[in-house]
């Protein structure tokens, strides 16, 4: 089909009829044109509408993980202070080993798995391991004679937490110093 077979095209009856068909076709353009305009509207509206949608869905899921985040941080924080009384009930149950030595371990085993399932994490720095300000708290520090063992941790007091990357508490830890 070509666009002449689309056009349509009056063929007057009379000579009188030739000027009512010209203006009847003009009102049928103009309502088209007004038709078009409206259609134009509408469609645009819809779009505002379905990309307002759209944001406010990606906000929604946003706002979620920001609750849900703020959740485990709140869990984790009220938590790590039990896990650190359980590490220093292990620690001193240690030398001893035995059965209350090894029900310890077993709890905290379980411990750190479960903190692990909400996507936090521990860390505990090693002897020697470069002093990092945004993971670790200095507690105290201690002199050292050699450059190379400047800004090192000593000694690892308490573990450190993190959930994705983001530290929830610093491990705390001992820095050896030149001096």
């Amino acid at each position: 089909m070509t666009d002449t077979e689309n056009d349509v095209v009056f063929e007057p009856e009379d000579d009188g009829a030739e000027e009512g068909f010209e203006k009847k076709l003009k009102k049928l353009r103009e309502e088209l044109k007004k038709v078009k305009t409206e259609r134009d509207d509408y469609l645009a509206g819809w779009q505002r509408s379905k990309a307002d949608y759209v944001n406010l869905s990606r906000r929604a899921r946003e706002d979620e993980a920001r609750v849900s985040q703020s959740g485990v941080l709140r869990f984790a924080q009220s938590i790590i202070s039990v896990f650190d009384s359980l590490e220093a009930a292990h620690k001193a149950a240690e030398p001893e080993g035995g059965a209350v030595f090894s029900g310890i371990s077993q709890v905290v085993k379980q411990l750190e798995a479960a903190l692990k399932e909400h996507g936090i994490s521990r860390f505990t720095p090693k002897e020697g391991d470069s002093f990092n300000p945004e993971k670790h708290e200095p507690i105290q520090t201690v002199a050292t004679e050699s450059e190379k063992e400047d800004n090192t941790v000593a000694e690892t007091l308490q573990s450190g937490y993190e959930i994705s990357g983001a530290v929830v508490r610093p491990a705390r830890v001992t820095v050896k110093k030149l001096g």
